[in-house]
């Protein structure tokens, strides 16, 4: 009996255990929330909260919401990256090269927008450059929408 109450706490105690863990970890890659000042997603207008609803990258994929969105520091992103020829490549290739601009992620490293992920500038409504990952806590840049400049 004695012997069974142990098993039966040291179960407990890892399956307590195991729910502590899952739920920091769930805590630490839950979905991506706005990270600029609340002040500027407050100030978006109807119009363009619904432009930014309706980004899309050369996938087709949706990029999200305002809320999904990275807006990236000034010197967190640039036109310094790696630009592949493409050229030579078939669409899907081409699709999937460096288009010249990167961004500084949470690792704090610079990583290459690809080209199917890159957003025309020119058409910017925001003014400042914006990142959409995914899964939303990865190092996987599914949009990049460049800021004032680019």
């Amino acid at each position: 009996m004695n012997l069974l109450f142990r098993v039966g706490w040291s179960t407990r105690s890892l399956l307590f255990a195991a729910v502590v863990f899952f739920t920091i970890t769930a805590l630490d890659h839950a979905p991506a929330v706005w990270r600029g000042p609340p002040q500027i997603l407050a100030t978006l207008d109807n119009e363009t909260r619904d432009w930014v609803q309706a980004l899309k990258n050369k996938y087709g994929g949706p990029c999200c919401d305002t809320d999904d969105g990275f807006p990236v520091e000034v010197d967190g992103w640039d036109m310094a990256g790696t630009i592949d020829d493409t050229s030579g490549m078939g669409q899907w290739e081409a699709s999937n090269a460096r288009s010249g601009y990167r961004v500084r992620l949470a690792d704090g490293k610079w990583h290459d927008v690809p080209n199917f992920a890159l957003i025309d500038p020119k058409t910017n409504k925001l003014g400042y450059a914006v990142v959409w990952l995914v899964p939303r806590m990865s190092l996987q840049i599914y949009c990049f929408l460049p800021g004032a400049g680019g």
